[in-house]
């Protein structure tokens, strides 16, 4: 199969998309004929998994066989859940909805005559969140290797969101505001876009906030409601509450195309019923909305300290479902002076997703062929092409004017900050900061730490993340990303200089090298992730899958 699809994983809803004979990207549909497949998971029996539309509406019947929202799990310390007697991490969970979404792509697909009976989906682009770290990438990565995927990268959600944009309106050259409000997510991404260049200037957000919070807001006003009706406390009622969330959803939704809407809750001492306006729910809700604009100002500020106040934004984007409720075009216009555009809410990420796959395999291909051609291996023209941007203009000209077929360059920034823990001048245990949240990627610093004692054998290397502006920050209980052992060839006396550097390529990895000055004992690593699945974890649960009927 020549075909590559980019996928958007999301919180509550998730789209698979590619690049049709056109050239144009087009959603799959699932199994119900819809776009888009709501990311709930129900394991029914450990063998009978169901995905989708039926298994948000088993939440309300048996909450505890279902699991939704995994997505604000990936990469955490508590990403496990207990679901029908089993324990299941949150990549493996999210490898059953992507296993749901390339089954229903594909069976569409052999229906359409797109591809023949056999093939299979394999080649995929997924996005995530612009503030995810590396630990939640790695998670995401894992997910789709656990479904059986081949994954070409991971992106950041804005940025396939501007490159949907970006390519579907042909020649652009514009700075321009993505504001992408999902179902459990929230990123700002401001980026220039110049023809196949996307420059990432600087982005925020809080990977915490989302639809779902809005959800949660009406549910709790609700509940409050029933107990001033009823004098009863609905959320001892596991039922009602699942029910509940099902509704407020629904609701939410209609508020977005009505000024109001009829409420009805059949709790255990009756029924509440009353007309909720769309002033009331924005009025609910608004302390939510508050926390998306004071991050939008975070991002507004770093912009235009780096050349770009919003008088030289362009255009805002709006992506992202929970973007499409009135209160968030109304915020921006009122309080920004900018009329902002809904962006495809429900697809661009996906489109965006499958356009930069086909270029990435294109672009691979055209490697393959150029490492043939000349003798060289891959990575020696990878390399070489980093550092001279040769292959990039002859793959352009080899590949014509077709905005598709253009090699997109994007430019990222660090969505974290990183640092490493040292004694400070008052002999106390402090992060100091090396590589900064919206540095621009690649990047790379080297910094001087000193040996505390003497006849020091090593050091342990104690590498944190964190979202920080702060050159130093106190540890305050913040556990490290990884630790690295760094033993040195002979003992050192007290003072002895180590040279540490940390580099972030663009795919997000961080490679540590370190060099003891007086003896030179040396360092060169990447490291293993915290919170990540060990190798055994990763055999149980594809065994666990591969076993497992998922509709």
């Amino acid at each position: 199969m020549s075909y590559v699809f980019g996928i958007d994983l999301g919180t509550t809803y998730s789209c698979i998309a590619y690049i049709d004979e056109y050239g144009k990207p087009v959603v799959l549909k699932n199994s119900d004929g819809d776009h888009t497949t709501p990311s709930v998971v129900m394991f029914e029996t450990s063998d009978n998994v169901i995905v989708g539309t039926e298994a948000k509406r088993s939440i309300e019947i048996e909450p505890d066989k279902a699991v939704q929202f995994i997505k604000r799990k990936m990469g955490k310390d508590n990403d496990k859940v207990t679901l029908n007697g089993t324990t299941y991490s949150a990549p493996e969970v999210s490898a059953y909805i992507l296993k749901k979404l390339t089954s229903d792509a594909n069976e569409e697909l052999i229906q359409n005559g797109v591809i023949k009976k056999g093939e299979e989906i394999k080649d995929v682009v997924i996005t995530c969140p612009a503030y995810f770290g590396m630990n939640e990438k790695q998670a995401t990565k894992n997910a789709g290797e656990l479904a059986g995927l081949n994954v070409l990268n991971i992106i950041n959600e804005p940025t396939a969101a501007a490159i949907s944009y970006g390519v579907s309106g042909g020649e652009k050259n514009e700075t321009v505001l993505v504001y992408d409000l999902g179902g459990g997510t929230f990123d700002i991404t401001v980026m220039n876009i110049a023809g196949n260049k996307i420059s990432v200037i600087c982005t925020g957000g809080d990977d915490q906030l989302g639809g779902k919070d809005w959800d949660e807001a009406l549910m709790n006003y609700i509940m409050e409601r029933y107990e001033e009706e009823y004098e009863e406390d609905l959320s001892e009622d596991p039922e009602t509450v699942a029910a509940l969330y099902v509704d407020v959803e629904t609701w939410k939704k209609a508020l977005t195309a009505r000024e109001s809407v009829k409420i009805s809750v059949n709790g255990p001492a009756g029924r509440l019923r009353e007309e909720l306006s769309r002033e009331k729910y924005e009025e609910i809700t608004s302390h939510l909305l508050e926390r998306t604009k004071n991050l939008l100002d975070d991002v507004l500020n770093t912009a235009a300290k780096q050349g770009y106040p919003i008088s030289k934004i362009d255009k805002v984007l709006l992506v992202g479902g929970s973007s499409k409720m009135p209160q968030v075009a109304a915020m921006i216009e009122r309080d920004y002076h900018v009329t902002p555009s809904l962006q495809d809410p429900d697809e661009a990420v996906a489109k965006g997703a499958a356009i930069y796959a086909g270029n990435e395999k294109q672009f691979s291909d055209f490697i393959a062929e150029e490492a043939q051609k000349t003798g060289k291996t891959v990575e020696e023209l990878v390399e070489s092409n980093l550092q001279s941007g040769e292959l990039d203009k002859k793959f352009m000209r080899a590949s014509g004017t077709a905005s598709t077929a253009m090699k997109i360059s994007i430019t990222n920034v660090l969505s974290r900050t990183y640092g490493l823990s040292a004694l400070n001048s008052n002999n106390e245990k402090t992060i100091f900061n090396m590589l900064m949240i919206n540095d621009k990627l690649p990047a790379s610093v080297k910094e001087s730490f000193y040996t505390h004692s003497d006849n020091q054998e090593g050091v342990a290397l104690d590498i944190y993340e964190s979202r920080s502006t702060d050159k130093s920050m106190a540890i305050e209980g913040r556990k490290p990303l990884t630790t690295i052992d760094m033993t040195f060839t002979q003992m050192v006396p007290r003072g002895t200089e180590i040279q540490i550097a940390f580099m972030l390529d663009n795919s997000g990895i961080l490679h540590v090298v370190a060099e003891e000055m007086l003896y030179h004992s040396k360092l060169d690593t990447t490291f293993t992730l915290s919170n990540q699945m060990s190798g055994t974890e990763m055999k149980i649960a594809g065994d666990r899958l591969n076993n497992s009927t998922v509709e």
